[in-house]
């Protein structure tokens, strides 16, 4: 197995999740982007940048697997899954544990996803597309959503916009960076996110209620618990994996909102979360591996185990921001007091853990180098 993107915390989990289940793992990390070490993978190959130099990474992939004889490839980065997905076949031999080019334009590009699934005859926000054209419908009502059409590794990330300037700002902040901005109504209910496996004859899966989020109110699930979803919502992803035909792991947020489900977000790949799953008993990587290349395995059944899973580095980013707010409302104890509960229950998971030595040792570093970053800018200043 090449796993590619050996980052924490899904690419440390998913390295240790696949050696425990006996396969031989190679882990892979971005040349000259620090990190990628895990007790699991001490030493990573390195790779170029799939978005900066996309045929030298297909190239070194190519040349991994055949020095290494690699028999599947795992795409972690959002960056890599599409890169694969479009030129897969450039990488001969390996199976891809992840989507095609039609099945990854159906459900994870965006806009593409509406129209999925209005064909479906699921539930679909209000939704227009921004270009350097200008919108191709009449906004939202605000407050709405704004938020990149195509996923990518950067830091264009989804945000909530209260204000129609607030909503222009970040529409023209991505269409500068090279994105097609969608704009859509912000919806109001629980948010829930299903792990699934899909092959032939497998569907797997294991339904999480979303908590909070990072940042919040409009960002990716960064505390959340197993519970029994509402009517509807495992049903909508079904129907989804099912249309596309795909065989492999997602990760797929639903909102409930009163009697309406709405598929907000696909990723076809192992998330950042994956290790949620993991502690509640569901082994989603080794369970992905050997559904799409047909192994045969010990299915999950469940009931999992009912663990709250909180992605620490979220939570640390938001007590950051929280600190830097106290004046003007911020809370910085709610969130310390949350963490240190769940570090401490038998029945909470930090991930990573604030005790992995390595993990703590990064994340000085992205301090240290942050620090003087700012410092050279205000010497500039």
């Amino acid at each position: 197995m090449l796993v590619l993107w050996a980052g924490y915390p899904a690419g440390a989990n998913i390295v240790r999740s696949l050696r425990r289940a006996g396969f031989p793992v190679v882990g892979a990390h971005p040349r000259g982007e620090p990190g990628g070490r895990s007790r699991g993978c001490l030493r990573p190959l390195r790779y170029p940048s799939p978005t900066a130099e996309p045929d030298r990474f297909l190239g070194a992939v190519a040349r991994i697997c055949r020095e290494r004889g690699i028999g599947a490839i795992v795409p972690v980065d959002e960056d890599i899954v599409r890169l694969l997905a479009e030129r897969g076949d450039e990488v001969p031999g390996p199976v891809v544990v992840g989507p095609d080019a039609r099945q990854y334009r159906a459900l994870c590009d965006k806009r593409a996803l509406t129209e999925t699934a209005r064909a479906l005859g699921l539930d679909v926000p209000a939704t227009i597309e921004v270009g350097p054209d200008g919108p191709d419908g009449p906004w939202p009502a605000l407050p709405s959503i704004v938020k990149p059409r195509i996923s990518r590794s950067d830091v264009a990330k989804p945000r909530m916009v209260a204000t129609a300037d607030e909503r222009d700002a970040y529409v023209d902040e991505l269409i500068g960076g090279g994105h097609t901005a969608l704009v859509q109504e912000r919806l109001t209910g629980s948010r829930w996110v299903v792990h699934s496996v899909r092959a032939p004859g497998v569907f797997e899966h294991l339904v999480f209620r979303v908590l909070d989020e990072w940042p919040r109110a409009a960002g990716p699930a960064g505390v959340m618990r197993p519970d029994p979803p509402p009517s509807g919502v495992v049903e909508t992803v079904r129907r989804l994996l099912d249309h596309a035909d795909y065989r492999g792991p997602s990760g797929v947020s639903v909102l409930a909102c009163g009697e309406r489900r709405y598929a907000h977000d696909v990723n076809l790949r192992f998330g950042a979360t994956v290790g949620a799953s993991i502690s509640a008993g569901f082994d989603l990587p080794r369970r992905a591996v050997e559904a799409v290349l047909g192994l045969p395995g010990e299915p999950f059944a469940g009931p999992p185990l009912r663990r709250t899973y909180v992605r620490l580095d979220f939570e640390l980013a938001a007590l950051v921001d929280a600190m830097a707010r106290r004046r003007t409302g911020g809370a910085p104890w709610p969130i310390l007091r949350r963490a240190a509960a769940v570090g401490l229950s038998p029945s909470g998971r930090l991930d990573p853990s604030p005790v992995n030595p390595l993990w703590v040792g990064q994340l000085g570093g992205r301090a240290v180098r942050k620090a003087v970053r700012l410092g050279a800018a205000a010497v500039r200043g």
